[in-house]
């Protein structure tokens, strides 16, 4: 990672403390970004698994949860696209994929697509951070970058 990425990563994980505010709404989940790269529009962020992301019924993780951390995670990266534009939030979707178990440090990878659109779409992949073909979920988000929108979230 250069200075550049490694400050973009310091950013994110900046924006990631600000606790309270609505665009933060279930980041008592804060995953720690420990790689990007501003060229290809992706960071890495890591978490360890507790009981309390795993569904138990299941077995995977909880994809209440994975919904949040997709939202919260790729909005960030979305937002970094146009700090000072509004957005509302078009679709998320996620999916659970395969079972895992508390005190496996997960990564999240999270990458843009269609930034130059007014639609851009990011994804996450939440996959073992010691084998990374092994995914348990993936996420999909797309925002909607609109002139007028009431601001609801701070300003990156």
């Amino acid at each position: 990672m250069d200075d550049a990425d490694a400050l973009f990563a310091k950013l994110i994980n900046q924006i990631y403390a600000r606790i309270g505010s609505y665009l933060h709404y279930g980041m008592g989940v804060q995953p720690q970004v420990t790689w990007a790269s501003i060229a290809n529009s992706e960071f890495i962020a890591e978490w360890d698994v507790t009981d309390d992301c795993i569904s138990p019924e299941t077995g995977c993780l909880d994809e209440g949860w994975v919904a949040t951390v997709t939202d919260n995670t790729t909005a960030m990266l979305i937002g970094s696209i146009q700090p000072t534009a509004k957005s509302v939030s078009t679709s998320i979707s996620v999916q659970g994929l395969g079972p895992i178990s508390p005190g496996i440090t997960m990564e999240i990878l999270c990458k843009l697509s269609c930034p130059h659109t007014k639609q851009p779409h990011a994804t996450a992949i939440f996959r073992n951070k010691d084998d990374r073909a092994l995914v348990y979920a993936v996420g999909s988000h797309t925002k909607f970058f609109k002139e007028g929108l009431a601001s609801t979230q701070p300003k990156m």
